[in-house]
């Protein structure tokens, strides 16, 4: 049984720029890393639209859009503030010690 407190490291703060994003896989889950001005977001890293990759979507404040269709998404809550998608993202816990990111283990 897996330990729900348990951390993966996945990135380095210095890795990812101010509103950018990088796609880790996480036991087989994509997952969604963003640096915003309000700190880093974790999402699924597939939009409940189209089905595809929002790693490379324009983030601003904490919205990131699908570089696809356009729909928008608030990566605090994973709510979506825009169609076309219906459907909220998956969030994920961060751990942020000194410059290393950890999400925590999406099998959990």
């Amino acid at each position: 049984m897996n330990n729900p407190e348990e951390y993966i490291q996945v990135s380095d703060t210095t890795d990812i720029e101010l509103g950018n994003s990088v796609s880790v896989n996480v036991n087989g889950t994509k997952i969604l890393i963003c640096n915003t001005e309000e700190g880093f977001f974790a999402v699924q890293d597939r939009c409940t639209h189209a089905l595809i990759p929002l790693c490379g979507g324009f983030i601003q404040g904490t919205l990131i859009s699908c570089p696809l269709h356009g729909a928008v998404f608030d990566l605090k809550t994973g709510e979506v503030m825009a169609p076309p998608a219906f459907e909220d993202l998956q969030t994920f816990k961060l751990k942020i010690e000194g410059t290393s990111v950890s999400v925590q283990n999406p099998d959990a």
